[in-house]
């Protein structure tokens, strides 16, 4: 029952990798009929696509910078330290951002929104961190982190690819984002997006509650 067939577009960031997916995979187990499209990629690029009437929905930060589209927050996209298992801050309850001075990055590449966030925190401690390793890819930059060659900075919740790593808080801690479900503005909104939405809301309350 429900939707049989039909497409869904959807396009994100990289570090919101996390939460699409469980919900596109909720999306294609409730509904095996739809044939599903998931476009990764910068926010700027995924608002630009979504104003063009190229993607059904698609997940940013609210505000939009285009205005021509909608933003619905969903949830706050808090910076967190990530290192391996056996790291010797693993076991801290929070970490200080002046005690990572010496300690080797592998970070999101400059020019994602995510790094400019991180670059930003870093700036107003007067520090700089020691970049070991650039990429565009989330899952390089965990699988750097997994073999305990550098620690990293990355958004929360459902940190994608988590297995054998540890998450910490920052002190202080970075200033959040409200994390957004993107619309264009007055265009219908088909049944299978609204699903997928509801999808990322009931996972963003789980991961808050």
């Amino acid at each position: 029952r429900g939707l049989a067939t039909g497409a869904l577009r959807v396009g994100y960031p990289p570090s919101m990798r996390g939460i699409v997916v469980p919900a596109l995979a909720a999306v294609l187990r409730k509904h095996p009929g739809l044939a599903l499209s998931a476009e990764e990629a910068i926010v700027r690029r995924l608002e630009r696509r979504l104003a063009d009437g190229r993607l059904d929905v698609g997940l940013g930060y609210a505000p939009a910078r285009l205005t021509d589209l909608d933003a619905e927050p969903v949830f706050d996209s808090r910076l967190v330290l990530v290192v391996a298992r056996g790291h010797a801050l693993a076991g801290a309850e929070s970490v200080g951002v002046k005690l990572l001075a010496e300690e080797p990055f592998a970070l999101l590449s400059r020019g994602l929104r995510v790094r400019a966030r991180v670059d930003a925190h870093f700036a107003a401690m007067r520090l700089a961190p020691r970049v070991a390793l650039e990429s565009n890819a989330v899952a390089t930059v965990l699988a750097i982190v997994r073999a305990g060659l550098a620690v990293t900075v990355l958004p929360e919740p459902r940190l994608a690819d988590a297995e054998r790593l540890v998450v910490k808080r920052l002190s202080p801690a970075p200033r959040s984002e409200l994390a957004a479900l993107l619309w264009r503005k007055g265009a219908p909104r088909t049944p299978a997006a609204e699903l997928f939405a509801a999808e990322v809301r009931a996972r963003a309350k789980e991961d808050a509650g």
